[in-house]
């Protein structure tokens, strides 16, 4: 492993980022570079200085000088708010590292932690199960706590896009004692995306109903790839959806980036909850045409303030569009802003902030970058609008640094106050995990501050307010040998 050296101004108060803010391709992403090599260049970023030397004991970085953290006596630092803080809070900026809870998994995409007791992380596996790591394991169980029949459901498949892709638990839950998963079931040919709920089986807290199902609402593909999946609920108490552009190369043929008639490419905000209104599938697949276009209708409720819900040329559904395969996309637990790492095509990968009713661009925007010879117009300053109405992502790199952005979350933990507010994300192809400030109007851009060494395939977080990385140990066009859950942690 490297240690990777990063400095941190000293008037940097990231426990007080984003206060004024408002608002992933997969890892297994193929794109037109997917025979990129896990190499990870050393770089200069304008907002640190970054220096490698080699180091083989530990998975680690230095954070170099200290942020002050705290304001007008604010205890965020310390308490989460939820819960009392199980930690002893670390002085300074310590080496950023990653502890390993728990390894065995079939491709994990997302680790959450039960709301009420984060000490149990559920884990989402791409192969369709979901399973709960209990405090006092460190392998996963045989046993799951959901699990459903999905396409690409083989141990040990790599480069597959579909799966079992989203899990959130229902915002009262346990009271309320249901959860959502999102996944394309096992049909054949192209499957479609799927959202549905499943309720606890009675007196259990392990296990859901199976029989309970209750599909929510379903995306038709026209291809296998740019599913997107990623499902949670916003502070607001809705379920946010993220969907791709169906696939293929360049948003050809379908061209579901510039279609607002189509849910593909979009990220969609929409209450579970039936309103006994149906609402009719969408065939988002042009004339490309769908494997497996659904012929029935599905009930839930579209917010009455979605953005384009009286605008006849938007599906109602939308909450804001543009995105080429939205993988990853997470809420900070403070101020609620929606941060997203979109995977590019064939030079950039982004970051985005998202926003109700905003355009990000795809496919005539890669990025800062305009697309397939778009005429465009180029704006360099972070989540600046365009005018051609499209906003720019707070941060991008480029395909010398990776090839699939996983995105990531926002610690909020009292273990290390210091790190408060800084997003991290990771790159499918590179193993390298990134960090950035946000604070509504600047970007503070630490580039890579760990080689993790492995595809981060995904990431997770719990009512600590820990983040936790998860990836799978494989060679560019190999087996996978493990999947694995870490938490960020000092060193």
């Amino acid at each position: 492993m490297r240690r990777l050296v990063l400095s941190i101004p000293a008037w940097v108060a990231l426990s007080g980022c984003g206060d004024d803010a408002g608002g992933s391709g997969s890892g297994t992403e193929a794109t037109s570079s997917a025979d990129t090599t896990a190499t990870s260049p050393t770089t200069t970023m304008t907002a640190t200085t970054m220096t490698t030397e080699p180091d083989t004991s530990e998975t680690s970085a230095t954070m170099t000088s200290v942020a002050d953290t705290t304001t007008d006596g604010e205890s965020s630092t310390t308490d989460t708010g939820v819960l009392p803080c199980p930690y002893t809070p670390v002085e300074g900026t310590p080496a950023v590292g990653l502890q390993l809870v728990g390894s065995g998994f079939d491709r994990p995409v997302l680790a959450v932690g039960h709301p009420t007791e984060p000490d149990r992380l559920f884990v989402v596996e791409q192969g369709g199960a979901v399973k709960i790591l209990e405090p006092d394991a460190m392998t996963a169980p045989e046993d799951s706590f959901l699990e459903v029949a999905v396409s690409c459901g083989n141990a040990g498949t790599i480069g597959c896009e579909t799966g079992l892709l989203g899990f959130a638990f229902h915002p009262d839950f346990p009271t309320d004692p249901r959860v959502y998963v999102a996944y394309s079931p096992n049909v054949g040919g192209s499957p479609p995306t799927r959202v549905s709920e499943f309720t606890l089986a009675d007196g259990d807290p392990n296990h859901v109903d199976m029989g309970s199902e209750r599909v929510v609402i379903e995306g038709a593909q026209p291809f296998g790839n740019h599913n997107g999946g990623m499902i949670a609920f916003g502070p607001d108490g809705y379920l946010y959806f993220g969907l791709g552009d169906g696939g293929n190369g360049g948003d050809s043929p379908q061209q579901t980036g510039r279609n607002t008639g189509v849910i593909l490419s979009k990220l969609l905000r929409i209450d579970p909850n039936p309103d006994g209104t149906p609402n009719p599938p969408y065939d988002s697949c042009g004339n490309v045409g769908c494997d497996n276009v659904s012929n029935q209708d599905f009930d839930y409720t579209i917010p009455a303030d979605n953005p384009f819900v009286d605008n006849p040329a938007f599906a109602p559904e939308i909450y804001a569009w543009g995105f080429r395969n939205p993988w990853r996309f997470t809420f900070d637990p403070q101020d609620g802003t929606l941060y997203m790492g979109d995977v590019g095509q064939n030079e950039y990968e982004e970051v985005n902030v998202v926003a109700a009713g905003a355009d990000y661009g795809w496919s005539e925007m890669e990025a800062f970058h305009c697309f397939g010879g778009a005429d465009c117009e180029i704006v360099d300053s972070p989540n600046a609008v365009n005018a051609d109405g499209m906003t720019m992502p707070i941060a991008e790199y480029s395909h010398d640094e990776g090839c699939s952005i996983t995105g990531g979350g926002v610690y909020r933990s009292c273990e290390v106050p210091a790190w408060s507010g800084l997003y991290l994300y990771g790159d499918y192809c590179s193993g390298e995990l990134y960090s950035l400030v946000w604070d509504g109007t600047s970007v503070m851009d630490f580039g890579s501050v760990l080689d993790v060494g492995e595809r981060i395939l995904g990431t997770g977080w719990n009512a600590y307010g820990d983040v936790f990385v998860t990836t799978v140990d494989a060679p560019i066009n190999g087996p996978i040998f493990d999947g694995l859950v870490y938490r960020v942690a000092p060193v």
